[in-house]
């Protein structure tokens, strides 16, 4: 009678179990499911949205209808929920109550083994306990076989990513590191190029031009012209597919050079500079290479340069005076000439600066605008503009359009072509 009960409960609770692992491993796939995790995800995203834009949520007064829409995104990601929780727990519920019957069983007849002397205590318990827990992972084993082949294709694809090897690897320290090349002599020879993501849409079509060291150079054009795409490959976040961009008086490939120190040559400052949480100091030190060491004395020069005389007016604390997250503590000026001076503390031979005063007010402007001229003072400088005033005293101004430069000259050079950039003046203007 007991050979027979244990032959007869274990695929019973094979089953209980089973039963058990499929809700709990039910449950978890209901929330990874595309369309409920995508709501959840949007429900999520306007709670976040609306925290790092507070002020503005509350200059609109648009709370209410933000909760509507996060509610709206739940409640859609619990339809049908109820019902198939409800079905889930009553199932878990009769699997569990299942076991512990034939526990209770098991018991019953260990009990009655014992009474009547065919096996002691010890062998009992030790025949249960072996039955019990082998059904529970026989059970919970079948459930998982699937999941089994599954983790094994993802455990493929995951390190088949991680053995990916980058075309352009910024920490990568191959190349040369030459100590005498003047990385301010830049040429860019029929260079065509276009976004890996985007291969249809050729965005160079053939550029061409050489600046020389210590000159200043504008960046102009109507949208799609090709200047941020410019900008990149000069830091070299890409390389073109086809042409060459060449540095110092031999000429020597881009690609060729050490990453690390092609990027140290250069400094660059956004539209919207990105300040961290923590001090002025702590900021501007991010700008410079940990083998570097900067006194205080060249700190101090770079500060005049770049006119951070704010730091120690109205009652800020020099130097260490907080930014705020995100450097929501500075005004927009104010982050700008953090920004320059954090590059201009690198000493770099070339600065980038990408639409670097088009966010600012004209008294701002004019600041920052001085603070730019010094710190570009010897260098080579590459800077782009919509506001055509900021870069009319440049050296040399290219106009890129449809992939290429279509024009290049000063100011006045560029006036009396009476071209795009004439065109472009005249619009401004209006």
């Amino acid at each position: 009678m007991g050979n027979e009960m244990k032959r007869g409960s274990i695929p019973i609770m094979i089953l209980a179990n089973a039963i058990q692992m499929i809700v709990l491993l039910g449950a978890s796939k209901n929330d990874n499911e595309p369309l409920r995790c995508q709501n959840l995800t949007n429900a999520q995203q306007i709670v976040t949205d609306s925290l790092m834009n507070a002020r503005t949520v509350q200059a609109l007064g648009v709370e209410k209808g933000l909760v509507e829409m996060y509610m709206t995104w739940v409640e859609k990601s619990m339809s049908g929920m109820c019902k198939r929780n409800v079905l889930a727990g009553i199932g878990f519920g009769i699997a569990s109550g299942v076991m512990f019957f034939i526990m209770a069983g098991g018991f019953y007849v260990a009990s009655l083994l014992i009474k009547e002397g065919i096996a002691d205590f010890k062998g009992v318990m030790m025949a249960f306990m072996g039955i019990f827990y082998a059904g529970m992972g026989a059970g919970q084993a079948a459930v998982m076989m699937g999941d089994a082949t599954k983790a094994k294709v993802a455990c493929h694809d995951m390190f088949k990513l991680m053995d990916r090897q980058s075309q352009i690897e910024g920490l990568d320290p191959k190349g040369d590191s030459p100590e005498k090349l003047d990385a301010g002599i830049i040429e860019f020879k029929e260079v065509k190029f276009f976004y890996p993501f985007r291969p249809e849409i050729q965005v160079l079509k053939g550029i061409n031009f050489r600046i020389t060291t210590g000159q200043s150079v504008g960046l102009v054009g109507p949208s799609g012209g090709g200047k941020s795409t410019v900008m990149s490959l000069l830091q070299r976040f890409y390389d073109p597919q086809e042409g060459s961009v060449l540095i110092g008086a031999e000429k020597l490939p881009l690609h060729s050079l050490n990453i690390r120190w092609w990027r140290k040559q250069i400094g660059f400052v956004g539209q919207e500079p990105i300040l961290f949480n923590a001090n002025v100091r702590t900021n501007l030190m991010y700008g410079v290479d940990e083998s570097d060491q900067v006194t205080e004395e060249y700190l101090r020069q770079c500060e005049k340069m770049c006119n951070l005389g704010f730091l120690y007016k109205n009652g800020n604390q020099g130097l260490e005076t907080e930014v705020g997250p995100r450097g929501s503590r500075l005004s927009g000026g104010q982050k700008q000439r953090v920004a320059i001076c954090r590059a201009v503390l690198r000493n770099p031979k070339v600065m980038l600066l990408d639409e670097a005063t088009s966010a600012l007010d004209t008294q701002s402007e004019t600041i920052v605008q001085k603070a730019l001229e010094a710190a570009l003072k010897g260098r080579t400088s590459f800077a782009i503009a919509h506001r055509l005033s900021t870069i009319q005293g440049c050296d040399v101004i290219l106009v890129n359009a449809d992939g290429r430069v279509v024009e290049s000259g000063n100011h006045s050079e560029l006036m009396a072509l009476k071209g795009v950039y004439y065109k472009l003046q005249m619009q401004s203007q209006k």
